[in-house]
């Protein structure tokens, strides 16, 4: 988890850099889209196997793909390449966030699971504080490259480590029947539905008019792919990676959005923040990152907390609702940050927006895992990712578009000189070059163009805030591995006895779940003594 996260935030400091040496600024949303659209399509994949396959098997492929698209990546010669790469290295990242959470269900009671989850999201805001200081000092010192090959040494222990300590049942069965039980057809349908809706966001207006006929026939596609996706779940497959009938779930569907907005609010701070320190307040890389600390910190503080909360008195929903209140705070607070540049009023903002953030990371999977029966958990646990990583790339793409277009239309009404502005748009970087006359002008531009990004975060923030009033509360049981018998927004139907026998996951099924009741039984007894 720790790799993962760390190229989601040692990235976000480079792209400046990358986009100036590529010459391809103007792409630079795309390196995020391109991330978000491989990771996402195949989390229903990666789940599917993790339950046909084993966990140990499919943690160690992801995190192969993941390192050696991380090589490649650091080994670029040009912009489109570095984009091709970053999406093999998706491909990995994906699956290395989903099955962190189903590996803790695994072997975790529900009860506790805030409490590791909390961990995880420490994790998770530990590399996020030092992603950006690291990406800073390499861009700065040594090469922007370093920030990728840094994986290579990570993976080293990884791997050995995942080896010797990780302890796991494996499925029994040969790997041809494995390989007729995973969904290929609703693989290949929710990756094209991936596809048509984050590539159309990310290119409209930007590299291409959205009234272009490439952009309305992608969108277009949107609903018939959702539509052919549901129907082969629903209908054909034997073994869905979705099963139709979690969409007859309250809490699931909710949860659902819930993580869309999420990923909206938090990624559109952490991809625009560091650009934003770095060309408004004229900070190095390195001090760019430094700047996100409070942000990271206060992801830190209220994860962990919220998470050994959740574990004291097995209610989750509170936590979520001063989590979603405390980011959209945040986020309209991003307006004064884009006025003044005083230190301390940043501090005071960024550590606001991550203690309301930080709240959601482990309410929000023990949430929707709290909905749902075992049998369904590693699948709402990657789909908990796919829609979370959804709406990173469709909120970093719709603020792109937004900032671009402002930008452009900004350049052309102040009249600045056409070479001038294709300088300050081809490269950001490249405005401390600019003529003393005109360089003043361009960063007034440059940040009321942030103030936009800002302002149409806000809504989507209010949205997240919104939808939590329709969660329904399922307490958590210490006892139970699942709870979802004890109140989830609709009961989700059994698989029967003969269907059961036949499912090739019956025999992965069932030593996870022995694997995840032996270790219950242990802590609650051990709790009791």
């Amino acid at each position: 988890m720790f790799m993962a996260a760390l190229d989601n935030s040692i990235v976000s400091t480079a792209l400046p850099r990358i986009g100036t040496e590529f010459a391809g600024s103007n792409k630079v949303e795309l390196v995020f889209t391109c991330y978000i659209i491989t990771a996402n399509a195949f989390q229903g994949l990666w789940g599917r196997c993790s339950n046909i396959f084993g966990r140990k098997p499919i943690v160690f492929l992801v995190v192969g793909i993941f390192v050696l698209g991380s090589i490649l990546s650091g080994a670029s010669r040009s912009m489109n390449m570095f984009l091709g790469c970053r999406a093999l290295t998706g491909t990995g990242a994906g699956g290395i966030f989903s099955l962190a959470n189903i590996i803790i269900a695994d072997l975790v009671s529900i009860r506790d699971r805030g409490k590791y989850q909390g961990f995880i999201s420490a994790v998770f805001g530990i590399s996020a504080l030092l992603g950006p200081v690291m990406g800073g000092a390499f861009v700065d010192k040594v090469s922007w490259r370093w920030c990728f090959y840094i994986q290579v040494a990570l993976g080293a222990i990884t791997l050995p480590t995942m080896a010797i300590m990780l302890k796991l049942p494996r499925p029994k069965g040969n790997v041809w029947e494995k390989l007729k039980a995973i969904d290929w057809a609703g693989t290949f349908f929710m990756a094209i539905f991936t596809v048509f809706l984050l590539l159309p966001t990310n290119l409209g207006g930007t590299m291409f008019p959205w009234n272009s006929p490439l952009i309305i026939t992608l969108y277009a596609l949107v609903i018939p792919t959702a539509a052919a996706f549901y129907f082969v779940e629903a209908r054909y497959a034997k073994h869905p990676i979705v099963p139709s009938y979690l969409w007859r779930n309250r809490n699931v569907v909710t949860l659902f959005g819930l993580n869309v907005f999420m990923g909206m609010t938090f990624w559109t701070l952490i991809f625009y923040l560091p650009i934003y320190f770095q060309i408004v307040e004229h900070e190095t890389a390195t001090a760019a990152g430094l700047t996100m600390i409070p942000l990271e910190a206060g992801i830190f503080i209220s994860s962990n907390i919220a998470g050994i909360l959740v574990s004291k008195y097995g209610k989750y929903r509170p936590y979520i609702f001063t989590g979603t209140g405390g980011a959209l705070i945040g986020i309209g607070l991003c307006l004064v940050l884009a006025t003044t540049s005083s230190k301390i009023i940043h501090v005071v903002i960024l550590l606001v927006s991550g203690l309301g953030i930080g709240q959601l990371f482990p309410c929000l999977i023990v949430a929707i895992q709290a909905s749902v029966e075992r049998k369904d958990l590693a699948t709402v646990s990657a789909l908990h990712n796919f829609f979370r990583m959804s709406g990173s790339g469709f909120g970093v793409a719709i603020n792109g578009a937004l900032f671009q277009n402002h930008l452009k239309n900004g350049l052309r009404d102040a009249q600045v000189p056409a070479e001038l502005a294709a300088m300050a748009i081809s490269s950001s970087q490249k405005i401390v070059h600019l003529p003393v006359e005109w360089r003043g002008i361009v960063e007034a531009i440059y940040l009321d163009s942030m103030k936009t990004v800002f302002k149409a975060t806000i809504p989507m923030a209010a949205i997240m805030f919104l939808l939590t009033f329709n969660l329904k509360h399922v307490r958590l049981n210490i006892k139970s591995t699942t709870d979802a018998d004890t109140g989830s927004g609709t009961a989700t139907p059994k698989t029967s006895g003969n269907d059961e026998k036949t499912m090739i996951t019956n025999d992965a099924t069932t030593a996870t779940t022995t694997a995840a009741e032996t270790t219950t039984t242990t802590t609650t007894t051990k709790a009791n003594m």
